[in-house]
C-alpha cells in the first residue's frame, strides 16, 4: 500500500497518516474536543481543528479488580460518541496525542484505536464555479456548518 504516495490523482494527492478513534461518554466530549484542538495540530490542507464526532452509540463494560471502581458484579452501559482525528505518522506526535487523551478523558482506560491509512489532500484545482461546492449552493450556510467555537490563528 506504500505505492499510493505516487498515485497520480487529478484533484488530490494522498498522504500517509495515523487515524486515531477515541470512544468517550457524551458527558466528557466537550473537554476532550477542546484539549485536542488546543494541543494538537489537526490540519488538513488549508483547514485546522479537523476532527469528526460520530454517534451516539453504547459502550458496555464490567469493572474488574485493579480498576478504580474495583471488582463490580454488574455490567455497565454508557452512551458514547467516537472522536476521530488524523495525525502525521510520527511517534512523538502519537505520544503527545495519547498524553492529551489520557489527561482529558473521563475513563481511566479509554478505548482508543490507531490505524495507518491514507488521507486525501485537495490540489485546490480552481473549481470555484462548480455548482456542487457549498459556496455556490442555496443552502451554503447549512452545508458550511454552524460555529461551535471561536479560535484565533496560530
Amino acid at each position: 500500500m506504500d505505492d499510493l504516495k505516487n498515485t497520480c490523482l487529478e484533484d488530490a494527492s494522498l498522504e500517509k497518516e495515523w487515524m486515531i478513534t477515541i470512544q468517550t461518554p457524551v458527558q466528557g466530549l466537550e473537554r476532550l474536543l477542546e484539549a485536542l484542538r488546543k494541543s494538537l495540530d489537526l490540519k488538513q490542507g488549508h483547514y485546522d481543528c479537523c476532527l469528526q464526532v460520530t454517534g451516539p452509540g453504547e459502550q458496555q463494560f464490567r469493572a474488574l479488580a485493579g480498576s478504580h471502581a474495583g471488582a463490580e458484579h454488574t455490567l455497565q452501559s454508557v452512551t458514547v460518541v467516537d472522536v476521530t482525528i488524523s495525525i502525521a505518522p510520527d511517534e512523538l506526535l502519537l505520544k503527545r496525542a495519547f498524553s492529551v487523551i489520557f489527561e482529558n478523558h473521563v475513563h481511566e482506560d479509554p478505548t482508543i484505536r490507531v490505524s495507518e491509512c491514507w488521507g486525501s489532500r485537495s490540489k485546490y484545482s480552481g473549481d470555484k464555479n462548480n455548482p456542487n461546492k457549498y459556496w455556490n449552493r442555496p443552502d451554503a450556510a447549512e452545508v458550511h456548518g454552524r460555529t461551535v467555537s471561536q479560535h484565533r490563528s496560530k
